[in-house]
């Protein structure tokens, strides 16, 4: 056994738990090329990632998406169709779509806009949009990648799409298409050529239109739910000094998870403000604050007898960074793993939704990779 390799275990061991700067200071001091690579790019580090990827003498498959997105992230889709045709002598038909109609974004400043009246806003906020022309209300979902919309709304729209591969629909797999709206205008900021995800799923009841993180990420993003409004600014506007920062890191294209907890067990939590679950509490419908599997409740410290329905109430405070909040309930997931228990090789407790993060008004800065979350004034 070379010395490096107990090294090498331990970095491996550090980014599995999330500690992505541990992870990344031993894999460094034990000859790991791939790993700090990871890091640089879960950070938003993602030049210094690309330097480090063209010094590799080889090159790992596994990171041929992960290199991909980073050029996705930096807005040069042309960087990353080169990047996977020489790779894989292939081009994904949603990947030259945005090639070719590279999307714009054209903000004269801050803009403010309200929360849309709709029977999901106190679970799921929206704000109006035109869409192609069209008066349409967006609901804000972290979990989401740019617009995610139905098969009739595309149509409606005029939309026309390219196949993408699968998708997940909360814990669903599903056929998914990808097109572009070619007018997006959020309160006097337009955007061109903006991707849309297409899921058969999102029909009837579902029939929503969601504007995800890929989308937010384009601004300084304020998610204020007390106040009802969302603040989008320009990238690189300056956070108001005060409140509670943390990091959050960025797996893929719009995955973010963060460190949190629940009573004394240090966890790390998929930020998805878009799970709407009511669950019945006293006679009364609350939202699910997290949704976990039963093996991950379990890795919690839950024991199996708490487990045996659908839903329980917390019975110890879940944190997110110092942030504490007592008597959520939490939502019990089908099956064994859940879509994201495991982003990159990071193992992830649970998905932390809109129940937690709605008593904040949250800034999300996509240039530090940290939120800031300010107690909420109405």
């Amino acid at each position: 056994m070379t010395p490096h390799r107990p090294r090498t275990a331990t970095a491996r061991t550090a980014w599995r738990a999330g500690d992505i700067d541990e992870a990344a200071r031993l894999a460094a001091s034990a000859g790991d090329e791939r790993l700090p690579i990871l890091a640089d790019l879960v950070r938003g580090r993602l030049e210094e990632a690309l330097t480090r990827y063209d010094g590799l003498r080889r090159r790992p498959r596994a990171l041929d998406r992960p290199i991909a997105d980073a050029w996705l992230h930096l807005d040069q889709p042309g960087r990353a169709c080169e990047h996977l045709c020489r790779r894989h002598r292939r081009i994904p038909p949603h990947l030259a779509l945005r090639r070719d109609h590279p999307m714009t974004v054209e903000a004269a400043g801050p803009v403010e806009l309200p929360f849309a009246d709709h029977p999901l806003a106190p679970y799921l906020p929206a704000v109006a949009a035109t869409l192609n022309g069209r008066h349409t209300l967006l609901h804000l979902d972290t979990g989401g990648t740019f617009l995610v919309m139905g098969p009739e709304r595309a149509a409606e729209a005029g939309i026309v799409s390219v196949p993408n591969g699968r998708s997940f629909h909360g814990v669903t797999s599903v056929s998914a298409r990808t097109g572009l709206v070619g007018e997006l205008n959020l309160g006097g900021t337009v955007l061109t050529n903006v991707p849309v995800d297409i899921l058969p799923t999102l029909t009837g009841p579902q029939d929503l239109v969601i504007m995800g993180t890929c989308l937010l990420r384009r601004f300084l993003s304020t998610i204020d739910t007390p106040a009802a409004r969302l603040l989008l600014a320009p990238r690189g506007s300056a956070v108001p000094p005060g409140g509670t920062r943390m990091p959050f890191r960025l797996w893929g294209d719009h995955f973010m998870y963060a460190a949190g907890g629940y009573g004394e067990r240090d966890l790390t939590f998929f930020v998805d403000s878009g799970l709407v679950q009511l669950l019945e509490d006293g006679g009364t419908l609350r939202q699910a604050a997290v949704l976990a599997s039963r093996s991950q409740y379990r890795s919690w410290g839950l024991a199996p007898g708490e487990l045996s329905g659908t839903h329980l109430r917390a019975a110890r405070p879940l944190r997110l960074g110092p942030l504490e909040q007592d008597g959520h309930l939490l939502s019990i997931a089908p099956g064994r793993r859940t879509p994201w228990s495991e982003l990159g090789g990071v193992k992830v407790d649970g998905l932390l939704s809109q129940a937690f993060l709605a008593r904040y008004a949250w800034t999300l800065d996509f240039d530090r990779h940290e939120y800031t979350f300010r107690p909420g004034h109405t």
